[in-house]
C-alpha cells in the first residue's frame, strides 16, 4: 500500500505540471473554440487566423473549406484578397519615400492629371464618399475639387469639406495616392510596394495585386469568394471575383501567416525605423483637442489603457478580415476570410471602434489585461 500511495505520489509529480496549461494557451484554446462557432453561426466558409506574441508566430490555423463540395480544407496558408489592410502598406511606404526624399507628403495631391474629372464624378456620384448624410443624421461635407488637397491629407482621410479639419474615412480618394505616385516618380507604385515593404520584411507568397510577377503560389492557394444566400441550404453561394488589381487602397493577397510575418517585420524596425514607425501610429488632433482615430494608413484606438493599431479589409459579399496590432503587449491579430461575415457593423468612417466586432473584441477581452495603471 506505501509502495503504490509513493508510485501516485511520483506520477503526479512528474506528470502534473506538464498537464498545466500557460494561461495564454488556455486563453488560445477558448478563442479558438469561440472562432469554430462564429464561423458556422455568420456563414464563413473559409477562414484563417494567426496570432503574434513578442515577434512569434505562437498560432496560426485554418477553419472550414476553400470549397463549396469541401474538397479543399483551409489552412493557415491560404490566401485571400485582403482589401483595405492594403492601406496599411501604403502607409509604410509613403512614409519611407518621404525619408528618403522621393516624396513630400506635403505636396498637394491635386495636382493629379485627372483629378477634377475624377472629383467631379465623385461628388455626383451619390455615394457618401462625394458627401451626403450618414444614417445618424451627420452631414458629411462633398470634396471641394477646387481646393489644394495634400498628400498628407488624403494618407490620413482629412479631404471632404475644407482639407485638415476632421477625419472621414474616404477609400475612393485614397486610392489614387498611387496614381499620383506613378505620375510623379519613375516607377510604379507596385515596384515602390516592394522596395520598401516587401523586399526589406522578406515577404514571401504574397502578391500586390493579381498582376505581381513574384506573387509565387498566393493565386493558386486563394479561397474563392463567397456571398450569403438565404436560398441556399448553407446559406453560401459563389460570388464574382473582386477588383484584383493593385492601388492605393486595396490589392494585397496574402495568407494570414504571411500578414503575421509583416506584422513582425513592423515591429523588428525591417520596414521604417522606430521613429517612423511611431510616426506612422500617431494621428492628428481634432479641433476638439482629440487624437483623430486615423494615423497614416491605419485607425489607431485606446482600449483599457492599451494603444490599439488596426485596419480592416472589407470586399461586400466577397472578403473581410482585420489586422490588428497592440505594441505595448507586442501582440497581433490576423483573420481573414471569403465571405464578408468576418464584417460587422462598426464605425469605420468617422471613429475607431474595433472592439465592437465581436471577433476581435473576443480576442481583446481573452488575450489583452488591462493595463495596469498607477495610483
Amino acid at each position: 500500500m506505501k509502495i503504490q500511495s509513493f508510485i501516485t505520489a511520483l506520477l503526479t509529480f512528474t506528470v502534473a505540471p506538464s498537464l498545466t496549461a500557460k494561461p495564454i494557451d488556455t486563453a488560445i484554446d477558448k478563442y479558438e473554440q469561440y472562432l469554430t462557432e462564429f464561423r458556422q453561426q455568420n456563414s464563413v466558409l473559409s477562414m484563417s487566423a494567426a496570432i503574434v506574441k513578442d515577434d512569434k508566430i505562437i498560432y496560426a490555423k485554418g477553419f472550414g473549406w476553400q470549397d463549396h463540395d469541401a474538397e479543399e480544407p483551409t489552412t493557415a496558408d491560404t490566401t485571400y484578397l485582403a482589401a483595405s489592410i492594403t492601406k496599411t502598406f501604403t502607409g509604410a511606404t509613403l512614409l519611407a519615400m518621404e525619408s528618403e526624399g522621393k516624396i513630400d507628403l506635403d505636396t498637394p495631391f491635386t495636382t493629379l492629371s485627372d483629378w477634377h474629372k475624377r472629383c467631379k464624378w465623385l461628388a455626383n456620384s451619390g455615394i457618401i464618399f462625394g458627401g451626403g448624410t450618414l444614417d445618424n443624421g451627420q452631414q458629411i461635407p462633398a470634396v471641394d475639387c477646387n481646393a489644394a488637397i495634400t498628400l498628407r491629407q488624403v494618407l490620413q482621410h482629412r479631404v471632404q469639406g475644407i482639407p485638415d479639419t476632421s477625419f472621414f474615412y474616404n477609400p475612393v480618394v485614397f486610392g489614387h495616392l498611387s496614381n499620383w505616385v506613378e505620375e510623379n516618380t519613375d516607377k510604379s507604385w507596385r515596384e515602390w510596394m516592394h522596395h520598401y515593404v516587401l523586399a526589406p520584411a522578406k515577404l514571401e507568397h504574397i502578391a500586390a495585386g493579381w498582376r505581381d510577377p513574384n506573387g509565387g503560389t498566393t493565386l493558386t492557394q486563394l479561397a474563392p469568394p463567397f456571398r450569403h444566400a438565404p436560398e441556399q441550404s448553407d446559406n453560401l453561394a459563389p460570388s464574382p471575383l473582386p477588383n484584383p488589381e493593385l492601388n492605393a487602397s486595396s490589392g494585397i493577397i496574402a495568407s494570414v501567416k504571411t500578414l503575421a510575418r509583416y506584422s513582425i517585420a513592423l515591429d523588428q524596425g525591417l520596414i521604417l525605423s522606430s521613429e517612423q514607425r511611431k510616426k506612422m501610429w500617431t494621428p492628428p488632433i481634432e479641433a476638439n483637442g482629440e487624437p483623430a482615430p486615423y494615423a497614416y494608413g491605419w485607425f489607431v484606438q485606446n482600449w483599457k489603457g492599451h494603444k490599439v493599431v488596426w485596419h480592416s479589409g472589407w470586399w461586400p459579399d466577397a472578403y473581410a478580415g482585420f489586422l490588428v496590432k497592440i505594441p505595448d503587449a507586442r501582440l497581433t491579430l490576423v483573420i481573414l476570410g471569403n465571405t464578408d461575415g468576418l464584417r460587422t457593423d462598426i464605425n469605420t468612417l468617422t471613429a475607431a471602434e474595433v472592439h465592437k466586432n465581436p471577433v476581435v473584441g473576443k480576442f481583446l477581452d481573452l488575450l489583452l489585461p488591462p493595463k495596469a495603471t498607477s495610483e
